[in-house]
């Protein structure tokens, strides 16, 4: 977002603000991400499962601080529009290697339908062999670091939610299924990157500009307990539109591949002001015809399937101020 375009934000929100200054409501919260990933070989050929070939195969760990303001925008008198609101998040991202603001623009026109869109920028660095921010090196299959502030990373989207409680329709306490989901829209690149290149953002390689659209659906129930909230399963779908965002030598990687994982999940509350998510990941990714023991060279590889994997043992823990 240009700098123009972010000042006409925070003015319109400077505005609509006092319009509704008794209910507006504000918050501030700290997340705290971790996430431990297994070993997996690399197997050639068509669809299949890879095995587990260690415990340690990666670990990933962020924090995000989160200060929100929420502004009622009742949009009627009806109890389904009275409740609407208008949330503006600035947030801020920090992890070993990167750091990345972001702000976020939420509308909730009705219980179960929200709108969101945001903005992120951030840099990186190398820690330790650990790669914030680097570029594809195609005559040496590995990723060449750039500086920090020397390029940015950044993401534009706009996304839909549907979200169902069966509990408001069957009141009751063992009557909550629960349903979510999510359609995203986005666009990330790494500035001073021609498109067509590939790129290493926060450790993950094989990226590259473009437009790209981002699904989940979860489905939970919710248990009347003061600890355990929701149990239940995600399943997500990640990738770009079209496979014209690589460059035409990379035309057998399969550019277009849509990554899919299922992680089955549960949500503990500890008090008013504190939560945990943990989750269990399965994912996919690329399989290809030829044998390869190094993910470097895999934008050079034949495309022959999805690969399905042990992604990673997660957990997130969220402290209300």
């Amino acid at each position: 977002m240009s700098k123009s375009k972010l000042l006409a934000v925070l003015a319109a929100a400077a505005m609509i603000i006092p319009v509704f200054a008794e209910d507006v409501k504000t918050s501030f919260s700290l997340t705290t991400d971790f996430a431990l990933s297994p070993a997996s070989g690399y197997v050639s050929g068509p669809t299949h499962f890879a095995p587990v070939t260690g415990v340690y195969g990666g670990v990933e760990g962020r924090i995000i601080a989160d200060y929100g303001i929420t502004i009622p925008t009742p949009l009627g008198e009806n109890w389904l529009v009275k409740g609407a609101t208008v949330a503006i998040d600035a947030k801020a991202e920090l992890t070993p290697v990167t750091i990345k603001p972001m702000l976020d623009i939420t509308f909730t026109p009705l219980p179960f339908i929200v709108f969101s869109a945001g903005v992120q920028a951030g840099t990186g660095w190398n820690l330790a062999g650990l790669q914030g921010m680097a570029l594809y090196n195609d005559a040496e299959n590995k990723y060449d670091d750039i500086k920090p502030f020397k390029g940015w990373f950044y993401k534009a989207y706009a996304q839909g939610v549907f979200q169902f409680d069966l509990g408001a329709v069957i009141p009751g306490d063992w009557t909550h299924v629960l349903m979510m989901y999510t359609y995203q829209t986005y666009y990330h690149g790494l500035s001073g990157v021609p498109n067509g290149d590939i790129w290493m953002w926060q450790c993950s390689g094989k990226k590259a500009n473009g437009l790209q659209n981002y699904q989940s659906l979860i489905l939970a129930y919710g248990l009347p307990n003061d600890v355990i909230k929701r149990v239940g399963v995600m399943g997500e779908l990640d990738g770009f539109y079209s496979s014209s965002a690589y460059k035409a030598e990379y035309a057998d990687f399969n550019g277009a591949f849509k990554s899919l994982s299922i992680s089955p999940l549960a949500q503990f509350q500890f008090g008013e002001k504190d939560s945990l998510n943990a989750a269990i990941g399965f994912s996919s990714r690329r399989s290809f015809k030829e044998e390869h023991d190094n993910g470097n060279i895999e934008p050079k590889l034949t495309f022959s399937g999805y690969e399905w994997y042990f992604y990673r043992v997660a957990f997130s823990y969220t402290h209300k101020f």
